[in-house]
């Protein structure tokens, strides 16, 4: 089945408040403007000059439609994140501790200032992880071939283990990506690049 993704100036059936769609599913300006902000604002200190909004604006849409697919990839795969599990990452984020401990005020002070509540925080935790189980069962599939063993050791390197690892770490990440391509052929993608 083909599918088609449009850019541009179809209307949405989702409103006003809409930026893209994703199958039946929707990223909203408000999730996209909170997304640009945060990550504007580190890679602007690192890029300086170099830093180019268009397509920065660009990349963030994309990071935005490839998160949304995944999460639907992992539902078709069944994957959940349990509660217990969920707290025990927020408890390890080091943004929330003092003095090495989880701390309570802190974690409300932080979400507050980014106009989060910790409902609707733990969510985007939660589809984070179960996107991260998703992606993990797509690294695991990837093996390196014995031709591509005998290739890496017929080059002599002077690690072969760590050559061995790092030409798998790149199969595993071209595998993600292929993945991500193919979810995208199948979805039905509309960005209103207008709001960009």
């Amino acid at each position: 089945a083909i599918s088609l993704a449009w850019v541009g100036n179809k209307q949405s059936s989702h409103g006003d408040n809409v930026i893209a769609e994703i199958d039946q599913d929707t990223i909203s300006i408000e999730e996209y403007r909170r997304v640009y902000k945060n990550m504007a604002r580190f890679y602007r200190e690192i890029l300086k000059d170099q830093f180019d909004e268009k397509k920065f604006r660009k990349q963030v849409v994309d990071l935005l439609v490839e998160q949304k697919l995944w999460l639907h990839e992992a539902d078709r795969m069944k994957l959940q994140v349990a509660d217990a599990e969920l707290k025990g990452e927020i408890l390890k984020l080091p943004g929330f501790q003092k003095d090495g401990q989880f701390n309570a005020e802190i974690y409300k002070r932080v979400l507050a200032s980014e106009h989060l509540t910790p409902e609707k925080f733990e969510a985007q935790q939660r589809d984070e992880l179960i996107v991260n189980k998703a992606k993990t069962l797509i690294r695991q599939s990837s093996a390196l071939t014995p031709a591509e063993i005998a290739e890496i050791e017929l080059s002599k390197p002077q690690d072969l283990n760590q050559e061995r690892e790092n030409r798998l770490a790149q199969k595993k990440e071209k595998a993600i990506h292929a993945y991500t391509m193919a979810l995208k052929q199948k979805a039905t993608i509309f960005i209103k690049e207008e709001l960009l």
